[in-house]
């Protein structure tokens, strides 16, 4: 639950602009490249499956949005991608 009251006036920005984009709550959080995305996946989703295509896309895109992870890592159909941490440098040999 939001306990600032701009956290819960983003949240419901991003549900509103989620019914008319795809990939609006992407938007709002300033991710344009995850907005983007989600928008062509919210077009192709709707060619393809209609309406619950769009509104999985735009569930995915509010989801990614607030967590920064994917729908299905939170369902669990996928294991959530770990960065892989940078390797130390070796120091060079002293000659």
């Amino acid at each position: 639950m939001p306990t600032d009251s701009n956290e819960a006036v983003k949240l419901a920005t991003s549900f509103g602009v989620e019914t008319f984009i795809p990939g609006g709550a992407n938007l709002v959080g300033g991710e344009f490249g995850q907005a983007g995305l989600h928008f062509v996946a919210g077009i192709l989703a709707r060619a393809a499956f209609g309406v619950p295509g769009v509104l999985l896309v735009s569930a995915n895109s509010i989801v990614k949005a607030r967590t920064g992870r994917h729908l299905v890592e939170h369902l669990g159909l996928v294991t959530p991608r770990v960065e892989a941490a940078e390797p130390e440098a070796v120091p060079a040999a002293a000659a």
